[in-house]
This record gives structure tokens, sequence and C-alpha cells, in this order.
């Protein structure tokens, strides 16, 4: 049948160049952008699939910059506490030079300034070694700081730095929050029969507790000279009598009769720092040296260490004495070892977080690829075989149109 009013052949052939168009325009944008999802239309899974792994990727990625600053901020600390390291190897060469026969007075009050100007530095050292703003090395108790390397936040590495303060006090809390200070019997004995002698206990708040010969004397002693260390602990609670401002200490001789340890204070009250014992009052040199304070559980602060060499300055000190302080100074170079074995160990396990990053960004980006990527052979193929479509369908179209016209030939 011939009709003029509804052209069936000329409708069909629009439809499906309508549908050729749009399989076109799609394949042309996804050769334009790459992308085989370029929204929702076109794979609405696909591109939920995709953004949630381009958002682990930028996550990882990040991380693995977070871990870069970790590994600086921790090569920082490295570097400051092998400056430490070198300060305290020198410390306890003065320790050891200080102690031998040759020297003089004065050669021993040089020594004793170069020691005290080092201690001063690695506290300086210590309240100055910063990163991204944040003081690192003389925080009470140690700062702790969270590395996130990963896409989220418990992807992270805890990493600690202890306090690297030499100085009383600074190191933290004190351990069951009580001081205390020994003193052996020759180090009583050592402080002489001066008619000007006294022995000085010094507490963290700056409280001063003086024990006099005249207090000695009064204890059953002659003088400083010749005291039992029973005999200083009567002297010792006269005087605390007389300082009613001094918090009481308690003391404890030793079994073996060497020693007297002195404890006070708790939590609230002050804590014994040092005991100073003087010939005279000319005399400036202490006998014994400065008692610091230990720190409470940190691993790697370091350990307590005398502020000065002056305890085996003086005409009465003893290799004991010198012993003692440089063990303290092997004591703080063995804390700072062992803080700079753990910075080293969270550098090597910082740098492996970034290599498995590393890794699971790849293998993850090769997954977001295979679901949001066009295939530019298949796309391109495509693109050939919808073009040549359009063109044989732009000419069907117009030979249905032509069909319609035949009918006038009818007419004449």
């Amino acid at each position: 049948m011939t009709v003029i009013n509804t052209n069936i052949a000329a409708s069909v052939t629009a439809n499906a160049m309508k549908a050729n168009q749009r399989t076109m325009e799609t394949t042309m944008e996804r050769l334009s952008t790459g992308l085989r999802v370029n929204s929702a239309t076109d794979d609405s899974a696909g591109l939920g699939i995709g953004v949630k792994m381009a958002s682990q990727i930028r996550g990882m990625e990040q991380g693995i910059r977070n871990a870069n600053d970790g590994i600086s901020m921790l090569q920082t600390v490295d570097g400051a506490a092998e400056q430490i390291t070198g300060l305290l190897q020198r410390m306890r060469e003065l320790s050891v030079q200080a102690t031998n026969g040759t020297n003089s007075d004065a050669d021993k009050n040089n020594l004793n300034e170069e020691f005290s100007a080092l201690a001063n530095e690695i506290d300086r050292i210590a309240d100055q070694t910063t990163f991204n703003g944040t003081t690192l090395m003389n925080t009470a108790g140690g700062v702790t700081k969270q590395i996130v390397v990963g896409p989220d936040y418990d992807d992270r590495i805890s990493v600690t730095i202890g306090d690297f303060n030499l100085v009383a006090g600074s190191g933290g809390t004190v351990t069951a929050s009580v001081d205390t200070l020994t003193i052996t019997q020759a180090a009583v004995n050592g402080i002489g029969a001066s008619a000007d002698a006294f022995m000085n206990f010094t507490n963290a708040s700056g409280e001063v507790l003086t024990v006099t010969k005249a207090q000695i004397a009064t204890a059953g002693a002659t003088d400083f000279s010749d005291a039992t260390l029973a005999e200083l602990v009567t002297a010792v609670t006269a005087a605390q009598a007389a300082n009613t401002g001094w918090d009481a200490m308690t003391a404890a001789v030793a079994a073996d009769g060497t020693g007297i340890t002195f404890t006070q204070g708790v939590a609230g009250t002050g804590q014994l720092s040092s005991v100073s014992a003087y010939t005279a009052a000319t005399t400036v040199a202490p006998v014994t040296h400065s008692i610091k304070r230990t720190t409470d559980g940190d691993s790697t602060a370091l350990s307590p260490m005398a502020a000065d060499i002056s305890a085996f300055l003086t005409a009465t000190s003893n290799n004991a004495e010198n012993t003692n302080t440089i063990g303290q100074i092997d004591a703080a170079i063995t804390g700072v070892n062992t803080a700079r074995a753990s910075f080293g160990a969270n550098i090597s396990r910082l740098n492996y977080a970034i290599d498995n990053l590393s890794v699971n960004v790849n293998n993850t980006m090769a997954a977001k690829s295979a679901v949001m990527d066009a295939d530019y052979a298949a796309e391109t193929t495509e693109l050939a075989r919808t073009q040549i479509i359009s063109q044989a369908s732009t000419a069907m179209l117009s030979q249905a149109n032509q069909q319609a016209q035949s009918v006038l030939a009818l007419l004449k």
C-alpha cells in the first residue's frame, strides 16, 4: 500500500540514527577523557567503586607524605641526640682528667668550668630542638606523636621521644614522689675540723637546711672530721627543729654503717635535689656533687647526672665520688644510645610503611583503572563503526524521504 501521511521507513531510519548518534557521542566522550565511566549513566556501580578507590588512593598518598614528615622529625631529634652524645663523651673525658694528681687547683677549676658549660649546652639543645614549631626533647615524661600512614586514622604508628634535659626536676615526675640523698661516712668526715664548716641540704623548691659545726658538736662529736653517722642524724634533727619552714626528712643508716640515706617529701612537697658541704666560709667548691632526680618510667630519658664535677676538685675529694660521676655519665650515654636506637627503629619502620603504601597505591590504581578507564582500542573501533553507520543512516533517510514524493507521479 502506498501512503503519504505516514513515512514508516523514514521514521525507523531516523530512530536508528538517533541511537547511533548517542553511541557515537558516548564513544567520543570516552576517547576525549580517557574514562569508560564519566557519569552514573555510564555505569552507576562502577562509578561508586571508582570514587571509593580514588579516596583510598589519595589517603594512602597522604600517608606516604605523613610518613616522610615523621622520618624528618625523627632525623631532627636523632641529629640532636648525636650532638648530646659527643658532649657527654667530652664530659666523661673531663671527669677522668679531673682526678689526675698532676692537676693544680686552678686546673681543676678550669675543668669544672668546661664541664658545667657542656651540661648547660645539653639542656640548651634539649630545649631548642623543634620540628614544625613543636619542642621535642624537653617535655616532662616525653612526647608521643601519632604518624598516620594510611587512608584512615587507625593506620598509625606511635612514636615517643623522651626528655633529654639534665637539670634536676626537668626529667619528669619523681619515682614514687620521693627523693633521697645518700651521704657516706667518708664524705661527712671529709668536711674537716674547721670552725666555719657546715653542710647544706637543698630541695627542688630551693629551700635550704644548714647543719653547722655547733650542731654536730651538740650531737656529741668534736667536729665533722670525727662525726659518726648517728651523730649526723642527731645534728640534722636539731637543724630541722630550728628551721620550721623545712619539710622534715627521714634518715636511714645503712646496715653496714657506710652511709646514711635521707628522704624528704611526698607528692606536693619539696624533694631533695642536692647536698653540699663546705670546709670554711672562704671555700666555694662543694665536697659532694649534686644528686639529680630520676624520671618516672621513661626509658629514653637521660639518667640523672651531676651538674658539675666540683665533687672531686678540692683537696678533700676522693676517687669514689669521681667514679660515681663517671658512672652517671656512662648511664646518660647509655640512655641516649637507647633513645637513638628507638629513633632508628622507627625510621626503618616508617620507610617500610612507605614502601608498603607505594605498592598498595599502585595496585589500587590498577584496580581503579580496570573499572574506570576506557579501552582505546575498543573505543576507536566503536567510533569507526558508529561513523560508518551514521553515514549509511543519512543516505537511507534521504531515500526514505524520496519514496513519498514518487506518489506525486500518479497525479499527473
